[in-house]
């Protein structure tokens, strides 16, 4: 298991409300739990469970919201849950 805290930012001008998460359904599939929190300036995630399916959520994360023409960027940090 691990724990991963995920946060965007608009690369450019975008509004934050403009980014967007994961579908309860994905979570739902991938037995993760979730967490999300935005402010003016981030839209911040926590996800937990299995390593596979966290780094499939993150890359899921940053890919839909290129998909909707969001530049966005993205910083994790990485923990190991026990």
């Amino acid at each position: 298991m691990i724990k991963a805290e995920v946060s965007l930012y608009p690369a450019i001008s975008e509004e934050v409300n403009e980014l967007t998460g994961l579908s309860n359904q994905f979570l739902h599939e991938h037995a993760l739990d979730y967490d999300v929190r935005t402010s003016q300036l981030s839209f911040d995630t926590t996800i937990i469970g299995d390593a596979d399916h966290v780094w499939t959520a993150i890359r899921r994360l940053f890919q839909d919201n290129h998909d909707r023409g969001n530049d966005v960027v993205m910083i994790a940090t990485l923990f190991k849950e026990d």
